[in-house]
């Protein structure tokens, strides 16, 4: 994933969670209005038309991508807005509940906005800590403003601690999921070779250990010939343009097999059935093709060594079995294939 399309998903992810997490506050506090209206608890339902304009207008902050402005705006409203109703319908309403899901909540928009992550999550935290222990403390000392009937104190209890698990389960469900996203993203970066944008020499371990039936499969090291000519007369910006178009050669002619750069100017394949005809495709094919660099015209060869694999065989000793071929080529006359299957022992040269 290019920095570009990196991004673009970091914004997709914040975009999409701000969104309904604004369009969820909102239907929170249509819901909580309708309540305090049926129960004729006019103040309160006062205060809670006035958060309904504040996330109306909460849309138009994430729009703009004003994230951290909106994060900011969203936590000191609930920090009053709960306060406000703890103090006004009493702290077994539930409504203390928001603020342990505050300090979930302000973890993950600091991750997000990139601003300061811990020092702004640890102080949201400390103030969450301290407003429910202050709204805790006058209520154990003063009654409520209202004195309301036990089946809203009881709906009011139950929805709170219902939205706010839900409210922690789906913050945490979209961080997981991000950090999952960006292991894969890592994971498979490690394994790919930046220049041509096939496997590295750590996408082959990982290949070797999938392989369930290493018998039938033989493994092929080739080297480009003579390629420290092509740096050195064309510039390295030329030996770039081989090694890539090498890279989607050898992939075109292996098709589903595995092939991976496996450092500088070698490469490996791991390829079962047809070996040797499979080879020489592949050598043929990049000895008769024309790599293009600043209008001139730029022809390598390469030399291949290929083994089977031979039981109890580790990585390193069948790439060095490998390698061992590919070095017999170059010593014969290099652009050619040595391979040596299980029985019978074939060379074929140019």
């Amino acid at each position: 994933m290019s920095i570009k399309a990196d991004k673009k998903h970091h914004y997709r992810t914040i975009d999409k969670t701000c969104l309904w997490a604004n369009i969820s506050y909102l239907i929170l506090r249509v819901f909580y209005l309708v309540l305090f209206l049926v129960a004729k608890l006019y103040i309160i339902a006062g205060i809670t038309a006035g958060t309904i304009v504040i996330y109306l207008l909460c849309f138009l902050l994430v729009k703009h991508k004003k994230y951290y402005l909106y994060a900011l705006l969203c936590g000191n409203e609930f920090f009053a807005y709960i306060t406000a109703t703890t103090l006004m319908l009493g702290f077994d309403t539930g409504f203390h509940f928001y603020l342990i899901g505050l300090c979930v909540v302000s973890f993950f928009t600091s991750y997000f906005s990139k601003k300061d992550q811990i020092r702004n999550s640890i102080i949201w935290v400390g103030l969450s800590v301290a407003i429910y222990l202050t709204i805790y403390l006058v209520s154990e000392f003063n009654k409520p403003y209202y004195s309301i009937d036990s089946w809203l104190r009881m709906t009011l209890f139950i929805t709170n601690a219902i939205i706010v698990f839900a409210f922690v389960a789906c913050y945490l469900t979209v961080f997981v999921r991000y950090a999952i996203s960006l292991e894969d993203k890592i994971l498979n970066e490690s394994r790919t070779d930046e220049l041509t944008q096939i496997s590295n020499r750590y996408g082959l371990y990982d290949y070797y250990e999938e392989i369930d039936d290493k018998d039938e499969q033989a493994i092929a090291l080739f080297d480009i010939d003579d390629f420290k000519f092509v740096n050195d007369h064309y510039g390295h910006a030329a030996g770039d343009l081989v090694l890539k178009r090498i890279a989607e050669i050898a992939s075109d002619e292996v098709g589903d097999e595995f092939v991976c750069r496996y450092g500088g100017e070698e490469f490996v394949a791991v390829i079962s059935g047809s070996v040797l005809e499979k080879l020489e495709a592949l050598r043929k094919r990049i000895e008769k093709e024309e790599f293009e660099f600043e209008g001139e015209k730029i022809h390598v060869t390469i030399t291949i060594g290929a083994v089977n694999y031979s039981e109890g065989m580790t990585l390193e000793e069948w790439v060095m079995a490998a390698d061992e071929k590919m070095y017999t080529g170059k010593h014969s006359g290099k652009n050619r294939t040595v391979y040596s299957p299980k029985k019978n022992k074939k060379t074929s040269k140019k």
